[in-house]
C-alpha cells in the first residue's frame, strides 16, 4: 500500500501538467507543446551578472520565464531571484541557459530597464516593449503557470509549469533535464 502511495505522489505532478491539456486552465496546451518559440529581435536585452550570455540562434536548452503586461511587472520583478537558482544548473548543463522576457504595462515601463539591470540576475532579461514575444508566440497559454517553460534544443517546449511555485513541478523540471542530458 505504501508503495502505491509513493508512486501516485510521483505521478500525480504529470498527471496535473498533461492531463490537464483540455481542462480551462491547460487549453492550448497540446498546440503549445508542439509550437516552436521565437526570440523576436525586437527584444531588449539587460545582461546578467554571469559571463553567459543568452543567444537566441544557439541551439540549447533553454528555462524561459515570461512575465506579459497583465500582470504587476514591479512585483514579478521582485518574485524574479527565485529563479537564479536554475542559472546554476549552467554548470551541471553546458548548453543550458535561463532567460526572463519582461513585457511592462505601461505604467512600469519607463523605469523597468533600470531596475533589472540595478538588481544584476545571473540570467539576461529582455525586456519587451511593444509585445513582439506574445505576437511571436501566440501558443503561450493564458493560464501564468505555464509562462514558466523549458525549451528543447530545437525550441519545443517539453515543460511547462513554475518550478518554484512547487516542489512537485521542480521535481517535473529536474526529471525532465534529467531525461535531456541523462542522470549525471
Amino acid at each position: 500500500m505504501r508503495k502505491a502511495v509513493l508512486l501516485l505522489k510521483a505521478l500525480l505532478p504529470v498527471l496535473l501538467v498533461f492531463g490537464c491539456s483540455e481542462s480551462p486552465g491547460g487549453k492550448g496546451l497540446k498546440q503549445f507543446y508542439s509550437s516552436e518559440i521565437v526570440f523576436p529581435s525586437s527584444l531588449e536585452r539587460i545582461e546578467g551578472s554571469s559571463g553567459r550570455h543568452f543567444d537566441p540562434n544557439a541551439s540549447a536548452i533553454r528555462f524561459v520565464v515570461y512575465v506579459d503586461s497583465i500582470q504587476c511587472s514591479s512585483c514579478h520583478l521582485n518574485r524574479m531571484p527565485k529563479y537564479s537558482q536554475y542559472a546554476s544548473f549552467e554548470e551541471l548543463y553546458p548548453d543550458f541557459q535561463v532567460v526572463a522576457i519582461m513585457w511592462p504595462n505601461a505604467e512600469s515601463a519607463p523605469t523597468m530597464a533600470a531596475e533589472i539591470a540595478h538588481r544584476a540576475f545571473p540570467f539576461d532579461v529582455f525586456l519587451d516593449k511593444d509585445g513582439s514575444f506574445a505576437a511571436a508566440n501566440p501558443t503561450i497559454p493564458s493560464n501564468r503557470d505555464h509562462h514558466c517553460f523549458l525549451l528543447d534544443r530545437d525550441g519545443h517546449p517539453v515543460f511547462s509549469g513554475d518550478p518554484a511555485s512547487t516542489s512537485g513541478k521542480e521535481m517535473l523540471l529536474h526529471n525532465t533535464l534529467f531525461s535531456i542530458y541523462g542522470q549525471k
